[in-house]
């Protein structure tokens, strides 16, 4: 039933023409609407209180990322330090475990004669 309806509205819609609108102007505007629009388009555009962590969220997330990427360094750098570190002493131990109990008591015993 509704479609059947519907159906005749858009028949009649269709139907129309320009000699049986006329030259009268379909649209219309309400009752002082251009006396209201300035008060109106004021109340509607008024300034809304934001809360601050709403205008300071965007940089909190900056600091929080600039914080994050800054500890990150430092993780990384104290890394590497230990590894060079490390690195060094097990040179040391490579160069210890090249030379033999001899050499280094000589490499000593020469030092301190050409010092005295």
């Amino acid at each position: 039933m509704r479609l059947t309806s519907q159906s005749k509205v858009m028949e009649n819609r269709k139907n129309k023409s320009l000699s049986e609108i006329g030259n009268r102007i379909p649209f219309t505007v309400p009752e002082n609407y251009f006396v209201e629009f300035a008060s109106n388009f004021e109340s509607q555009i008024s300034i809304k209180s934001v809360p601050i962590i709403r205008l300071l969220r965007p940089w909190l997330y900056l600091a929080a990322m600039f914080l994050g990427v800054l500890l990150m360094s430092r993780v990384g750098f104290v890394i590497y330090e230990n590894n060079k570190i490390t690195n060094a002493e097990n040179y040391e131990l490579y160069v210890m475990s090249q030379v033999n109990d001899t050499e280094i008591l000589d490499y000593y015993l020469a030092e301190n004669e050409s010092k005295n």
